[in-house]
């Protein structure tokens, strides 16, 4: 009988003496996923709290944008610096202190890692306890940076509206400018408009989709306007106008907005950060093309523009 106890005894000796080599002094949680945004993106939605709301999977205290909720685990927000940012995690008795950190990886891409250490117990029992319960935690971890990658994958979410990569299918342009010293109203703009579909009208030509504006302010004290008209074919241009033509099949980054002069404004600014994020260069200036006619239609709100950005 002494010898079958001895044994047992051995084997459970061995089996504790192998819990401390599988599972070591200090276990670890650790995920990561690698996004497809820049790392000036992923700052703006991972080291700043009031973020966090816009992406996060599960639940939060919408007064306080440091404490969520997510399978019953909650993630408390501190101490943030411009490349990291501490994570207390708490699940029942059990708190994990955690840190996520983003490094640039290829050219508009970045590495998002989420780690956490604890030391283990000396006790094999509660070692072992202490392990099931922070592997637990980083599969919740890995839920929930997988749905901030999904989240960073569409446009609208990371820069408030969708873009599109389009082919240019009506390279001819009739143009025409004007100089202002204050922002041109619609009046000044359909002016000018109108004066180009005249010319084209006259030539027996077709308009081939709706008119263009660019309005770049040259100083303080003066604009510099440019309206265009696509058109069907060549024409012989009048007075203050020219004929441009792009390159038919190039590509046009796109975008819609509904609005007026400041959302507009706002879009170009997010569609050059776009184009600055995805390493793509532009050969012509922008323009806006006048989907809804401003001068019929006063309410701004009701405004829709399509941005056009010629890139390669």
């Amino acid at each position: 009988m002494k010898k079958p106890a001895l044994i047992v005894l051995g084997l459970l000796l061995l089996a504790f003496i192998s819990i401390y080599f599988i599972i070591p002094q200090y276990i670890t949680a650790k995920s990561v996923t690698r996004v497809d945004v820049t790392d000036v993106n992923v700052f703006k939605f991972i080291i700043k709290p009031g973020s966090w709301k816009k992406w996060w999977p599960g639940e939060h205290t919408g007064t306080d944008s440091t404490v969520y909720t997510h399978n019953g685990i909650t993630y408390t927000l501190q101490k943030s610096t411009n490349s990291f940012i501490q994570v207390q995690i708490k699940n029942g008795g059990d708190i994990l202190d955690s840190r996520i950190t983003y490094l640039a990886a290829d050219e508009g891409s970045t590495n998002v890692t989420w780690d956490a250490l604890q030391q283990s117990s000396i006790n094999p029992f509660a070692r072992i306890a202490e392990f099931i319960r922070i592997k637990n935690m980083q599969r919740d971890m890995d839920s929930i940076l997988m749905q901030f990658n999904k989240f960073m994958q569409k446009d609208v979410n990371v820069y408030g509206i969708s873009f599109k990569i389009k082919k240019i299918t009506a390279p001819l342009l009739i143009t025409t400018s004007t100089t202002t010293k204050t922002y041109p109203t619609m009046e000044t703009v359909y002016g000018l408009i109108e004066n180009l579909r005249k010319q084209i009208a006259s030539q027996g030509a077709k308009e081939a989709g709706n008119p263009m504006l660019n309005v770049n302010q040259t100083d303080n004290n003066e604009y510099e306007v440019m309206v265009a008209v696509p058109i069907n074919k060549v024409i012989i241009p009048g007075a203050n106008t020219k004929l441009n033509e792009m390159v038919k099949g190039g590509n046009i980054l796109e975008a819609d907005v509904k609005g007026g002069k400041q959302t507009v404004a706002n879009a170009f600014v997010q569609l050059k950060n776009y184009q600055k994020d995805h390493g793509l260069i532009s050969p012509a200036m922008p323009f806006e093309t006048l989907i809804t006619n401003r001068l019929t239609e006063k309410d701004t709100a009701k405004w829709v523009t399509r941005l056009y950005w010629p890139i390669f």
